[in-house]
């Protein structure tokens, strides 16, 4: 991520993608949009948790909730006993203390994107970090949703890894899918990067986790069976949220009967959950599978950008595993897709008529459709196989 481009048009393009995602954020706030809306809902779920309410649904938030935010609950038990204490403090105390966790969590970011990746501190650098894929990160940020700070753990993880303390970062995985569970898929790295020899430690913190969560089932059966229904959506008023925003491999095959049938009512993709769950193992195994046959050729093992393009395609993979991508989910994708388009060798493509590596730069800038990033990420991890699996060198090691 050194020299991602070097085009004047592309910096004129970047600066004005920048002023319009700024504009388009406060443009809702003046609409009556609050920031920091997604804290405010984590607050109010710790206060009333603190005070012994019950936490799910719709509307048991209305009496702390600013009106303008119509947001329920998703965390479980485990995590409400660990943001609890929020609930002592008034909100704008809490909500500086968050902005300060983001801001520190960002900087973590920075610190290991310096470190691994070879970020440079350029201002096209911050601006492609903050507002490339229609301001993912600003807009997490702005929001205040807690992928921020988590992914700013996961950051120093990796750093771990980089530094070889893997326990740090199992344990590190292991508190932040406390908050958000599938954020257990974050163990596939060191699956990548170790093989077979990481399985042991993989098992011992799945295990660990349920276990924990199963004391919080002992302690408060009913608490725990309504955070299920939360996760599945039943406390949704039309729709289970996983079907009202974002992608993922899931979403896609749950989506797929309705779209295929034209129906009106999407329950029709309720109708067969076995099904869909094990069509989305099928292909994430296979898929996954021959990304790991890949990054462990004899060529990219022995070559010094082993572990970047472990961390790189372990968290593309990731975006697979994760059943409802959104822009929270893309906080470390997105240097990611910079890091890969430098590393591709286009003279193998031999694509003379424009330089394609500016384009898609261009349209990373310019797309803000939430479903382009994961395109992108199938996009990658397509072109990776296929060039390790007929050799045909694409990429640079």
């Amino acid at each position: 991520m050194q020299k991602i481009y070097n085009s004047k048009h592309l910096d004129v393009v970047l600066i004005i993608v920048s002023l319009y995602s700024i504009f388009f954020v406060f443009h809702k706030f003046i609409g009556g949009k609050i920031p920091f809306w997604d804290f405010h809902i984590t607050y109010c779920a710790a206060k009333n948790f603190f005070l012994g309410n019950f936490p799910y649904g719709l509307n048991v938030h209305e009496n702390c909730l600013d009106p303008n935010i119509t947001l329920s609950v998703n965390y479980s038990p485990g995590t409400l006993e660990l943001i609890k204490y929020f609930g002592l403090i008034n909100i704008s105390f809490a909500n500086f203390l968050w902005i300060f966790f983001e801001i520190l969590s960002l900087l973590t970011i920075f610190y290991v994107l310096k470190k691994i990746y070879k970020f440079n501190y350029e201002w096209r650098n911050f601006l492609i970090f903050f507002f490339s894929f229609g301001g993912s990160i600003f807009i997490s940020f702005i929001s205040g949703n807690v992928s921020v700070i988590l992914c700013g753990l996961l950051a120093l993880g990796i750093f771990f890894l980089y530094k070889k303390f893997f326990n740090y970062y199992y344990l590190i995985v292991i508190f932040v899918s406390f908050f958000k569970f599938y954020y257990l898929s974050f163990l596939l790295i060191p699956f990548f990067l170790l093989g077979f020899k990481s399985l042991k430690k993989i098992f011992f913190s799945i295990i660990l986790f349920i276990f924990v969560q199963y004391l919080f089932y002992i302690n408060n059966p009913e608490l725990t069976l309504a955070f299920l229904d939360v996760i599945q959506g039943k406390y949704g008023d039309v729709l289970p949220i996983r079907m009202q925003t974002g992608t993922g491999l899931y979403s896609i095959i749950e989506k797929m009967p309705a779209m295929i049938f034209e129906s009106k009512s999407l329950i029709v993709s309720f109708s067969s959950l076995k099904i869909n769950l094990l069509i989305w193992f099928i292909l994430n195994l296979i898929i996954l599978l021959s990304v790991f046959y890949c990054l462990h050729s004899k060529t990219i093992v022995t070559s010094k950008a082993y572990f970047l393009y472990c961390i790189s395609f372990g968290i593309l993979s990731i975006n697979l595993i994760i059943p409802r991508l959104v822009a929270y989910d893309l906080i470390l994708t997105i240097p990611v897709f910079f890091y890969l388009l430098n590393q591709i060798n286009y003279e193998k493509l031999k694509i003379n008529k424009f330089n394609i590596k500016y384009f898609f730069v261009f349209l990373f800038f310019v797309f803000f459709d939430h479903h382009f990033p994961f395109f992108m990420t199938i996009m990658f991890l397509t072109f990776f196989i296929y060039s390790e699996f007929y050799k045909k060198n694409y990429f640079i090691y």
